[in-house]
């Protein structure tokens, strides 16, 4: 059994190695938790998407990914705020599911520092002509002809800033389970005004 294995014998401990999880899936693009889907609520149900985790926020408990401003998942959340995330470690085997609150930020600090952070590449999936999911003849990018099949600089996606979003999501509660030859284990986390409700749960 690994040393990370042993720490999960405490609520403390898992608690603490889950937000180190989650900060490296932050920082690493190719960890694991750096992919997470991220589910809404519509009209015709629930929508499940994969995202980047860009940002894990302490000691304030917040995910943090980018949207296009036009994307359907944009009128989804500003109609509820509610919104869960599912984190998949396969090597460790850890699976999280956390229950949050969005805000959406698209003209204020926290966004323009989100922005400012982006190197020219990532603000590409911003550069498109039309919204996303538009209907097409041919598989396209959607990008204008003066973007097609070059490195952009910064200047060049400068202008599609009005298309990014960041979407910040307190954590509400965390649902966390790591399968075990021997047997799975599981626990879950729990905030409210009155700080943190932690248990075991039965896998």
């Amino acid at each position: 059994m690994g040393k990370k294995e042993r720490n999960w014998k405490t609520l403390d401990s898992v608690l603490n190695e889950s937000w180190n999880m989650l900060s490296r899936g932050a920082a690493h693009f190719n960890d694991p938790f750096h992919w997470p889907v991220l589910g809404t609520t519509g009209k015709e149900g629930v929508s499940l998407r994969c995202v980047i985790l860009r940002k894990f926020l302490m000691p304030g408990r917040v995910l943090v990914c980018h949207s296009d401003a036009r994307a359907g998942k944009i009128p989804e959340i500003s109609a509820d705020a509610r919104v869960s995330w599912l984190f998949y470690h396969p090597q460790r085997k850890v699976q999280l599911r956390i229950s949050s609150h969005a805000t959406l930020h698209a003209d204020d600090q926290f966004a323009d520092e989100q922005w400012a952070a982006m190197k020219p590449a990532s603000r590409l999936n911003y550069c498109t002509t039309d919204p996303p999911g538009t209907a097409v003849e041919r598989p396209s990018s959607g990008l204008p002809d003066f973007l097609r099949h070059k490195v952009p600089a910064l200047i060049d996606t400068e202008k599609s800033r009005h298309n990014f979003m960041a979407i910040a999501c307190r954590i509400d509660s965390m649902d966390w389970l790591v399968l075990q030859v021997l047997g799975n284990r599981r626990a879950r986390f729990d905030w409210d005004e009155t700080g943190l409700n932690a248990k075991w749960l039965i896998p």
